[in-house]
């Protein structure tokens, strides 16, 4: 099922969207996440290479709360459906990147952990903001904004406007053991690109942690699948050509006599 339908459950008229233990800021102002503790015992890498199907609201939920920064945000759920509610209030948050979620319908998401193929191939949300991001990537990709800092240091980035102290704050998170929360990603059915709608700089991060130790570790993501707009009324095409060459193949034997 792709999306939530309301009565599930009873929900509060006012949900307190609280703070999760890391901050994917895609803005180019930001503060540092949370420094991770050292005390606790880290968690295995995952191994989720299969895709598992996941409900819409509980992705647009934990994406919104990233947003929150700590804060309360107050989500009215009387106006309509769970799921409309907190993409309303995403949409306010993150006008650009989340647009997707109501423009491009229908959509599927997963849950998975990205090979080493599939995440250094990430790039950054198609919007306004990825001009920043393109613009210091040394092939397009988020894994080559972090060839950049490795070849060049923070000065590029800083220059262009993206917060480096966040990056170089998950970088450390993560050598401290720590593990991120899924990136938001989305792409098209058939063989397009996939762009991060959320966590940019996580994955700069890990891209950055991957380039100094040597060794990748996977990355976490929720993947929103949309219908491809060329692929798609090819596909009709074929099909419709396909069913015309039957019917003649099937009328022209019937029309045959003994």
């Amino acid at each position: 099922m792709d999306s939530l339908q309301a009565g599930n459950s009873r929900l509060p008229r006012v949900y307190a969207i609280g703070y999760h233990s890391f901050r994917p800021e895609e803005s180019v102002v930001s503060r540092r996440p949370p420094r991770a503790d050292p005390s606790r015992t880290p968690r295995e890498p995952s191994a989720q290479r299969t895709p598992e199907r996941v409900l819409e609201e509980r992705v647009l939920r934990e994406w919104l709360e990233h947003e929150t920064d700590g804060r309360t945000l107050t989500v009215d759920f009387e106006s309509g459906p769970a799921n409309t509610a907190v993409l309303d209030a995403l949409l306010s948050a993150k006008p650009g990147a989340a647009a997707f979620v109501w423009r491009e319908r229908p959509i599927r998401w997963y849950r998975l952990d990205l090979d080493r193929e599939r995440f250094g191939n990430l790039r950054p949300v198609d919007g306004p903001d990825d001009l920043l991001w393109r613009a210091v990537s040394t092939d397009g990709t988020l894994f080559g904004v972090a060839e950049r800092v490795r070849d060049e240091g923070f000065g590029p980035l800083e220059s262009a406007g993206i917060d480096a102290e966040v990056i170089r704050a998950y970088r450390d998170d993560l050598a401290a053991g720590a593990r991120f929360d899924p990136l938001v990603v989305r792409t098209r059915r058939g063989a397009t690109p996939w762009f991060v709608a959320d966590g940019n700089h996580r994955a700069t991060a890990a891209a950055l942690r991957t380039l100094e130790t040597g060794r990748y570790e996977p990355v976490p993501v929720y993947v929103a699948v949309t219908a491809n707009p060329v692929l798609g009324p090819m596909l009709d095409r074929v099909r419709g050509l396909a069913q015309r060459l039957t019917g003649r193949t099937i009328g022209h034997r019937t029309d045959q006599k003994p």
